[in-house]
Formats: structure tokens, sequence, C-alpha cells
């Protein structure tokens, strides 16, 4: 099988590349992180301050749903593109389609246990008597569309790698835009409150879903769907396991962060003249914006990893140093650029969401200045990680996602609020952004070495 979009990964020019195929990616996840914060925008018009701190506390559970996806889409992807670069397109074929099966078995157990464990978890999240009815009515429609949640952005990863990173980037403005139109509608017009912020959530992704499936039943598509390659096969299904955890144990070393951040928060929030649930709207919002400023540079990431791993299979190891470098210094300038957009304008940037609440406009601009005081360091680990990701390394991918996520970050936010209170729930992501970024560049730079 040839194919020219899959041959020019390995022949154009690096610069060329990453602009073809990070640009799309870049403008999906821009668009993405703009519908968080258009959706937060609507919840705070429609429902308030404590619709913010619902959603927020349903947070951890959907970063879970994220984390199955991600172990599929992000692990199989990996392997794909490796394959591609080595011209095996059969098991190419065996890898994406036993990925699809996947994306659904998760979905299915994202669903059951969901439904089972999800008001208790809630109250260990930190959920109020006044909370818990907004998390709960959003987070029970949300599981709902739980396979839309993992076979879109899965299957996404997949149209990348083909050589079709503008298909995907279509995908994605769709199913924001899709999105930003159902909250208006829903929220605004109808007034269904938190509930409309969920059915206006999955309705889009269903209709996501339907577009990045019917690539896969192209006839210009090289590798498609077919019902005969989708019986799972243990030893793909290992490798695609094997892949997939470093990016997936991110994200539920991230629900776990989170659930203890909301804990923290509200305790310490309880304690301070702002309360409990005020903190966590606070957070919600400071963490929305973040998303903002971040996801860009997730899409850039994302869309370098198949040239590197399309290279490193081809063994271009010269094109695959030379992605790293272009990427490291373009992703760490743009954090630059977004720490100063923040500690200058934070006040400017909650005022969206405060609605007059001069209280939680006071918490929220001080929360996110602290917050991502060290934004430019969480470039270099993210670059870094999707380095060992892309190069088929995830024993060191997992290391790195765990030692920011659980093995820094945890023990701080348990240690430092206690000698400063609220304000040291946010002084400890910075130290953990900060302590896994100089890891990652040592342990980048041994492995470069080791790199002929």
């Amino acid at each position: 099988m040839t194919n020219n979009k899959l041959n020019s990964i390995g022949t154009q020019s690096i610069p060329r590349l990453i602009l073809a195929f990070s640009v799309p990616a870049i403008v999906s996840m821009a668009v993405e992180s703009l519908y968080n914060v258009i959706d937060r925008y609507f919840v705070a018009a429609g429902v308030g301050y404590l619709g913010i701190a619902g959603i927020t506390l349903c947070f951890p559970i959907m970063l879970f749903i994220m984390a199955l996806s991600m172990i599929v889409g992000v692990g199989g992807n990996t392997l794909f593109a490796i394959r591609l670069g080595q011209k095996k397109y059969g098991q190419a074929a065996l890898i994406l389609n036993n990925s699809f099966t996947l994306l659904i078995v998760m979905a299915l157990i994202s669903f059951v246990l969901g439904e089972i464990f999800m008001e208790p978890l809630l109250k260990i999240f930190g959920a109020s008597e006044e909370t818990l009815p907004y998390a709960t009515n959003y987070m029970r429609i949300i599981l709902i569309g739980a396979v839309f949640q993992t076979v879109t952005p899965g299957m996404n990863h997949f149209i990348r790698s083909l050589g079709h990173p503008k298909t995907a980037m279509f995908r994605n403005l769709l199913g924001a835009g899709l999105n930003t139109f159902f909250d208006w509608l829903f929220i605004i017009k109808f007034h269904w409150g938190i509930e409309g912020a969920a059915w206006a959530t999955i309705l889009a992704q269903a209709i996501t879903t339907i577009f990045v499936m019917q690539f896969f039943f192209k006839k210009s598509t090289p590798i498609k769907i077919s019902l005969h390659l989708m019986k799972l096969k243990f030893p793909y299904l290992r490798r695609i396991y094997i892949m997939g955890l470093p990016p997936s144990l991110m994200q539920i070393c991230n629900s776990l962060m989170n659930v203890v951040l909301n804990k923290s928060l509200v305790h310490y929030g309880s304690n301070s003249p702002y309360g409990g649930d005020l903190a966590v709207s606070a957070f919600g919002i400071a963490n929305s914006i973040a998303m903002l400023l971040i996801l860009p540079v997730i899409g850039f990431v994302q869309g370098g990893q198949p040239i590197i791993g399309y290279n490193y299979g081809a063994k271009l190891f010269g094109r695959v140093k030379q992605t790293l470098k272009v990427m490291l210094t373009i992703s760490i300038l743009w954090m630059c650029l977004c720490w100063l957009l923040v500690q200058m304008k934070a006040e400017w940037l909650v005022g969206f969401f405060s609605a007059g609440n001069e209280q939680l406009l006071t918490l929220a601009s001080s929360a996110m200045r602290t917050f991502l005081f060290a934004l430019p360091t969480i470039a270099c680990g993210m670059v870094c990680g999707n380095y060992f990701q892309g190069t088929g390394k995830p024993g060191r991918a997992m290391f790195l996602n765990l030692s920011r996520q659980l093995i820094v970050l945890i023990p701080f936010l348990l240690i430092i609020p206690l000698f400063f209170g609220l304000r040291g729930v946010f002084v400890a992501a910075p130290v953990s952004d900060t302590v896994s970024a100089i890891l990652a560049a040592v342990l980048l730079k041994l492995d470069l070495k080791k790199l002929r």
C-alpha cells in the first residue's frame, strides 16, 4: 500500500510538517478550550456559582472517562503510527479496528461504574448539600453519552496519523460549535439549567461521532473500519495498553489530584472568609481559563506525535530530534506569553464568570495567578512526555506523568496548605510543575544521547 500523505511524513521539511499537522490540532484544542470557557459562562449566567461548583465536582469522574479513552486512543495511535512508518499496513489495520472495539468497551465500563458509584463519589469529592443536586443531575446525563466521549477523541487520533489533520480539526470544530449553540439554546432560551449544559454536551458529541466514523468508511481512506478485523487480538491489546497507559495514568492521577484538591478547597475554604463552595467555584473558573491557555500546546504536541512516531519507526532519528527541538521552542514561548497575560489581566479574565460577585472575582483571580505561576515549565514536561510516548517508551512517559500528578503534587497539596491555608492549595501546583519539568529535561537529555 502506498499513500503520498503517509510517505511525506518521512520526506518533507520538519517545520512544514509540524505546521501542517499541528495548526489543525492547535485550532481544534483552542476551540475546545474556548468551548469549555463558554460553557462555564453560560452556566454562570443561567445557573450561578453553585452550578459551576457542581460541574467542577464532576470533573474527576469525567477525567476518568477521558483516561479510559486515552488508553486506547493514544496507545493505539502510537503503535499505529510506528507501524505506518515501518510499512506494516496489515498490522496497522488490525490496531485501528481493535482500538475502535476497545473504545466502545471502555464506554460501557464508564457508564456502569459511573451509575453505581456516582453519588457516593461526589460526596467524597467534597459535594455539599447545596452542590450535590447540581452535580448529580449533570453527571447522570453525561454518563448516557459515554460512548460518544470515548469514540470521538479516540478515533480522531487515527485520522491525524493517516495524514488528514485538517479533517480531524473539522470534527473538533463541529463539536465545539454545536456544543456552544446547544448551551445557549438549552440554558438561556429553554431554561433547563444544569441539565441543559449536560444535554448540550452529549448531543453535540453524538453528532460529531457520526462525522468522525464516516471518515473510516470512505473509499479514499487507506485503512478502514472492517467488521472482520474488529475481533480483539490479545498481542495487540497488550501493546495498546502498554503504550496508552502513561497518558491515561496522567488523567487518572489528574482525577485523583482533583479529588484531593476539591477536598482541600472545601476544608480550607470553610476556614476562610470565602466558604468552601465559593472556593470550589473559584478553582473551576481558574482551571477553565488555564485549559484555554494550555490546550493549544496539547494540540501542538499531539500534532507532532505522528511525525515523531513515523520517523522513529523509519529510523530517521535526525528528523526526530529536529521535530523535538521545534516543539520545545514554540511551546515554551507560547506559555511565556500566556504567563504574562495571566499575571497582568487576571481580573479581566475572571470577570466573565463572576456575575458581579466581588468575592468570587477576588478569590478566582488571585488563585489563577498563583496556580499558573510556573506556566512555562508545563510546556517542557508535556513535550518531553510526548517524545517518550511517540518513540514507544511508555515506562519513561508513565514515570514523568506520575511524578507531576502523584509523586510530587499530591504530597504538596497535603503539606503546603497546613502552613498557608487556602492560598497554599494553589501554591502546590507551580512547585510541582517546576520539579517535574526539571526531571523531564534530565531524562530527555539522557535519552537523546543514546539515539543513534
